[in-house]
């Protein structure tokens, strides 16, 4: 049998492979490959013995199940249960419940009004109702999320989440 010079080109290509798998697998990694990767977040001790000491390891404890640490964890029996935070919930900081509501709902306020020119008090169909840039308004109506309450000779009063923004009537 004679093989054509394309074919001992793809022979020798596959022994060379054959032998660095089986040099890497004998001879540079007898242990097997790599250590497999752990959601535990603490450090793994090595070579049987305790973390920070010389001693040896004592009996080991099978490994909790995931099911078993979630147990834990829901429970707060697991260490440093208390500052883990749900993976999946959106930041403290896009809460509407978090501490810094109030400045945010004044800053939003405040951006609302800055947005906003209140431009008349005006009637139309016998409802009065607030001109707003380019918008009429009937108490009741909202406006960019803010709900217009009431409405005053030169104001227009505003609320959103229990906040007011008051529109001041401005002279031309």
């Amino acid at each position: 049998m004679s093989l054509s010079k394309r074919q001992k080109a793809l022979l020798a290509v596959f022994l060379i492979g054959f032998v660095a798998l089986v040099a890497d697998r004998i001879v540079l990694r007898p242990q097997g490959g790599p250590r497999p990767a752990s959601a535990d977040p603490r450090p793994v001790a090595t070579a049987g013995t305790r973390p920070g000491t010389n001693l040896p390891a004592g009996p080991k404890k099978p490994p909790a199940t995931v099911a078993q640490r979630l147990d834990n964890l829901l429970a707060g029996k697991e260490a440093g249960s208390e500052e883990l935070r749900d993976p999946f919930s959106l930041p403290l900081s896009w809460s509407d419940t978090s501490a810094g509501k109030e400045g945010r709902t004044t800053d939003a306020g405040a951006a609302f009004a800055r947005r906003h020119q209140f431009r008349a008090v005006a009637v139309r169909d016998g409802q009065s109702g607030a001109l707003v840039d380019d918008s009429f308004l009937t108490p009741g109506q909202s406006l960019d999320g803010y709900t217009l309450v009431s409405l005053g000779s030169r104001s227009a009063l505003f609320e959103r989440d229990g906040k007011q923004v008051m529109l001041q009537l401005t002279d031309p």
